[in-house]
């Protein structure tokens, strides 16, 4: 079952691959942006004449308003996309799907991608793949609507805030309102995501009851989410996903000023290179540049960067602030966890479920027991994104009947 779901998100991926358009002006900053979350601010069609494959319903860019973790308002693109048919069972539901990692610079935004596969960038020299184009194409099928946010500063003007806590569930949840607006509907809504976006659908999951009390939030699944960056940081070092640890610190250096003379002092030259480049970079290249380094190449004394700025009580502020699982969410849960996932440590989503649980939340933990996969290039992280796709679309479907959960928190 797991793995004819995953076969077929594969056939929908390879059967879209051609270069997409957008206006070019379409992500420049708006004049103004409204104090209001999830005001639809600008949208264009997204034309899919001319695909192989024929898209099940239509879809648009849409650019709208949400929440700085300041409170300030900002503008935010997504891709819109309306299922062709009925759902059977009530009103139409929608998801919001967080991407996982995309890389920093603008170009990799997920929305540039729709309606291809991915596409190369020739001003940038950066390829993406639009790997979340696959999920949203079963959940149209489904006859579900789907939203797929880009977060905040992905695409946008000023740095991508990656797994940046509140920003990264503002989007999730303000894109929400933004398909509700757009569709006129007020039909229940799930969050979505793999990796960064499963941190960024838990986060949404534990935000949603007071930033968006209105919305009807059935269920979210996180699969594989960073809910304590710490242990992330430290996992994925040395690994294909180094650049990510260059990813996270520009988004923090944005937000935490005071962030900036640990930094400093810490990193040589090479540290302060790589994280210029990356911050203009897209996964793949960014993976293929640094993939298999080590921060300790990044530093003065040859430290890790965990080892060398993680006991600074600015960083340990910073982590704890962004720590996923301090707060409770208003409806069902569903976490994914890989065993052997090798940049998500599970140990961290168990945790988290376990945070939740003592919290009285309504939340099930789904391990992946796909045995380990040496080599450190993340398919222990990736393919359970694929694989199990169907449990969280059977757990997502339940949540839209209104079916009882059962709760497992004694397996955490």
């Amino acid at each position: 079952m797991r793995f004819r779901i995953a076969l077929g998100i594969g056939v929908v991926m390879a059967t879209v691959a051609v270069p997409a358009q957008a206006s070019p002006d379409f992500y420049a900053e708006p004049s103004s942006v409204p104090a209001e979350p999830g005001v639809v601010i600008a949208s264009e069609p997204i034309s899919f004449l001319g695909q192989v494959g024929a898209l099940p319903g239509t879809a648009q860019r849409v650019k709208y308003s949400s929440t700085l973790g300041d409170g300030s308002p900002a503008a935010v693109t997504g891709t819109f996309l309306e299922p062709a048919v009925p759902y059977a069972g009530g009103p139409t539901p929608t998801v919001v799907i967080g991407p996982g990692t995309q890389g920093q610079g603008d170009q990799c935004a997920p929305s540039r991608q729709f309606p291809t596969g991915g596409q190369y960038d020739p001003a940038t020299g950066s390829t993406s793949i639009n790997y979340e184009g696959a999920f949203a194409v079963a959940f149209l099928t489904q006859g579900i609507r789907v939203f797929v946010t880009d977060y905040i500063g992905l695409g946008t003007p000023g740095i991508h805030t990656y797994v940046n806590r509140v920003e990264e569930g503002h989007a999730m949840i303000d894109g929400a309102r933004a398909a509700l607006a757009i569709s006129g509907s007020d039909g229940p809504v799930g969050f979505w995501g793999h990796s960064q976006g499963g941190g960024a659908a838990a986060s949404a999951a534990e935000l949603a009851g007071e930033y968006a009390p209105e919305l009807d939030v059935a269920g979210t699944y996180a699969s594989a989410p960073p809910a304590a960056l710490d242990a992330v940081l430290r996992h994925i070092d040395g690994t294909g996903l180094t650049a990510a640890i260059g990813f996270a610190i520009n988004g923090f250096l944005a937000r935490y000023p005071e962030l900036r003379a640990v930094v400093d002092e810490a990193a040589n030259d090479r540290g302060r290179e790589v994280l210029a480049r990356v911050s203009g970079q897209c996964l793949i290249e960014a993976r293929r540049e640094f993939g298999g380094t080590t921060t300790a190449e990044w530093t003065r004394d040859g430290r890790t960067l965990a080892d060398a700025i993680g006991a600074d009580p600015i960083v340990r502020r910073i982590f704890d602030d962004q720590r996923i699982g301090n707060r409770t969410p208003n409806a069902p849960v569903l976490v994914n966890t890989a065993t052997n996932d090798d940049f998500i440590p599970t140990e961290q989503s168990r945790r988290l479920v376990a945070d939740w649980c003592g919290r009285g939340a309504d939340v099930s933990l789904y391990v992946d027991e796909i045995p380990p996969i040496p080599g450190g290039f993340g398919i222990n992280h990736l393919a359970p994104a694929a694989a199990d796709f169907g449990v969280g679309l059977a757990f997502m479907r339940d949540r839209f009947a209104g079916l009882p959960t059962r709760p497992n928190c004694a397996k955490s």
